[in-house]
């Protein structure tokens, strides 16, 4: 099993506004069976988990996709399921990122990490985008948030400072609950004796798009400030 991590889009570009897609849910299967990204036109947050890709939209519902369906953002990988099974306990998701980030063999790899158990979890997902799109710090403005306390998933990836701009250094987390029902990107999380295995990647496949956003915008402007408000809770 090769380890690598395969990107779809960058994160600058999505930032910008650039919800275009190109790569199929299909074609992304065929590089890993595990990740987290979104869908064409921002709709919902994208959570793939052995092997079947779910869409938890601003509806509060998680839905099936297709092999059809697109992506303008993604992260997947092969997720090495013989990897040893660790436990952490944790009363918010600040104090997970450095729990996790402590047992890290190199802050300089890439890592998916599979989380199940009973979560606390505050969870964000956007309407789908209309055109002309709106960059994303503004869209997130008008997010939807839902809390949830039950059984399911953490699928998370972990990147690296010096992808800034290319993707979002640290953990980006979303939740899916175990029914299959609902779920989103974590702004908020507890959990007590939640079991989880890592994957570490040395590699960094990034596929670019082929769209008229990304092939026009100057992608070099420094969006990390925009980028911490997106990744927030709107809550005051």
């Amino acid at each position: 099993m090769k380890n690598v991590l395969t990107q779809v889009g960058t994160l600058n570009s999505l930032m910008m506004g650039d919800y275009y897609a190109t790569e199929t849910v299909g074609e992304l299967l065929k590089n890993g069976n595990i990740g987290i990204g979104t869908y064409e036109g921002l709709d919902g947050e994208a959570i793939i988990l052995n092997g079947v890709a779910y869409d938890s939209r601003a509806d509060g519902k998680t839905y099936k996709m297709s092999d059809t369906d697109k992506l303008p953002f993604a992260t997947v990988c092969s997720f090495d399921e013989n990897q040893k099974q660790n436990q952490v306990s944790f009363a918010d998701i600040e104090e997970l990122k450095k729990k996790l980030e402590d047992t890290l063999h190199s802050k300089n790899y890439f890592y998916m990490i599979k989380m199940e158990g009973v979560f606390k979890v505050k969870a964000r997902s956007c309407y789908k985008q209309n055109e002309p799109y709106e960059p994303l710090y503004k869209v997130a403005q008008d997010q939807r948030e839902y809390d949830f306390e039950e059984e399911g998933y953490v699928i998370g990836v972990y990147c690296p400072n010096y992808v800034q701009g290319m993707n979002l250094p640290g953990w980006h987390l979303h939740f899916l609950s175990k029914d299959l029902n609902h779920g989103g990107h974590i702004l908020k999380l507890e959990g007590q004796d939640i079991s989880y295995k890592i994957t570490e990647l040395n590699e960094w496949n990034v596929i670019l798009p082929y769209t008229k956003g990304f092939e026009a915008w100057d992608l070099t402007e420094d969006l990390k400030e925009k980028t911490k408000q997106v990744e927030g809770s709107s809550e005051k």
